[in-house]
């Protein structure tokens, strides 16, 4: 019996550590979304490795998916870098709640100096906050030397904000967020 469960636990170790090298060869493959979506069942678990968490919230952060990084950032605590990893998933958190009400609420965000990442929503955040946009009539524009974005609420309830990104008229993506 003592045999049978060391052979028993010895699998499960087995295929657990399969799952970790599939989500780290799907993220370096660059499959996001599936990243994201297969690395539920780790954070929702409580994950504790810190090298899948990053993968998972990096991944999620590239295909706007921002909800899951509350859970994930909560056990990045190890090293420096991946404190850093967390600073990075909340102030993304932060700044996606932050231009929702700010779209929703017109709450005033001049003045508010959060740390600046690549993110789109980063970049949308520090414009906003230094007040370098116009109010159009389905919205607000950012125009900056790289990037026009376009901010507008959808009809739907709950409604969805969305930024769109353009590049000499062009639309390149579109981002939505709750």
């Amino acid at each position: 019996m003592r045999l049978f469960l060391c052979w028993v636990l010895f699998f499960c170790y087995i295929a657990y550590a399969d799952s970790y090298r599939d989500l780290l060869n799907d993220y370096q493959a660059k499959r996001y979304e599936k990243v994201c979506s297969d690395g539920a069942k780790f954070y929702l678990k409580n994950e504790r490795n810190e090298e899948i968490l990053v993968a998972i919230g990096d991944a999620c952060a590239k295909i706007d998916a921002i909800q899951p990084l509350g859970q994930i950032s909560k056990n990045l605590l190890s090293t420096k870098e991946y404190r850093e990893s967390a600073s990075y998933f909340t102030t993304l958190m932060l700044q996606k709640k932050l231009i929702y009400q700010f779209m929703h609420d017109g709450i005033n965000l001049k003045e508010l100096n959060l740390p600046r990442t690549e993110h789109v929503l980063s970049r949308v955040f520090e414009e906003l906050s230094k007040g370098n946009y116009r109010t159009v009539e389905k919205g607000i524009e950012i125009t900056t030397p790289q990037m026009e974005y376009r901010l507008w609420l959808s009809n739907d309830e709950p409604k969805k904000a969305y930024i769109d990104e353009y590049k000499e008229g062009k639309l390149v993506q579109s981002h939505w967020y709750l």
